[in-house]
């Protein structure tokens, strides 16, 4: 079995985080405004892995169980997405994480869609102090004032060796090829995983959360 399968089928649990921290900008490029979006707020809720058909929650994902998980994400007005997740609270595999960065835009009236990263040890250890990327995307909807549900993809980045090098008066560090994944577009959103098998097919969670009481 490949390092990557490995990975990601042991640490499925992470995918619905939603531990997000990210670099506070400028109202984001969108069809609708982030800043009036219903979406706006901090949550409490919990996330569920979807299973395949035919496949049993005991074998989920590459002979492991289903994972559920519960997450605080929030939706900053300026397009900012944060959170947390249980899993942080663990060990190896599922942690300790990197608290994770990224941000959401308004896609409708009461649709969003959130991209965002984070990184933690790589699994298997791999004696070289390599670490992993996960790249995550959200697809969610406003139900209510107080409700948000949707679903999450998950795709996890080969181990990345945090090598030193010589770098010359006009040189910066090399961007890391594996993890083009955390900065260019996931493609095309699974919401099935029955209809997505393999190593290049996220994980699916469903997720839902309530507005915590100001």
């Amino acid at each position: 079995m490949k390092a990557t399968t490995r990975f990601r089928t042991i640490l499925g649990g992470l995918v619905a985080a939603g531990a997000v921290v990210g670099t506070a900008a400028a109202q984001t490029p969108n069809p609708v405004p982030t800043a009036t979006h219903r979406a706006v707020g901090s949550y409490f809720g919990k996330a569920i892995q979807l299973c395949p058909s035919g496949v049993a929650p005991s074998a989920c994902s590459g002979g492991n169980r289903a994972i559920a998980l519960y997450m605080t994400p929030t939706l900053i007005a300026d397009g900012t997405f944060l959170g947390n997740d249980t899993l942080t609270l663990g060990s190896a595999p599922f942690g300790p994480h990197t608290v994770a960065h990224g941000q959401w835009i308004a896609t409708s009236d009461r649709e969003f869609s959130v991209n965002y990263t984070f990184m933690l040890n790589a699994y298997p250890p791999q004696g070289d102090g390599a670490i992993q990327a996960i790249s995550f995307r959200w697809a969610g909807e406003v139900v209510d004032d107080n409700t948000l549900v949707g679903y999450v993809n998950a795709r996890f980045s080969d181990p990345i060796l945090q090598n030193w090098t010589q770098l010359f008066d006009n040189e910066f560090p090399p961007f890391p090829g594996e993890a083009d994944l955390v900065v260019t577009d996931p493609g095309a959103f699974v919401k099935d995983p029955s209809l997505c098998r393999g190593d290049g097919c996220p994980l699916v969670f469903k997720f839902l959360v309530k507005r915590v009481a100001p």
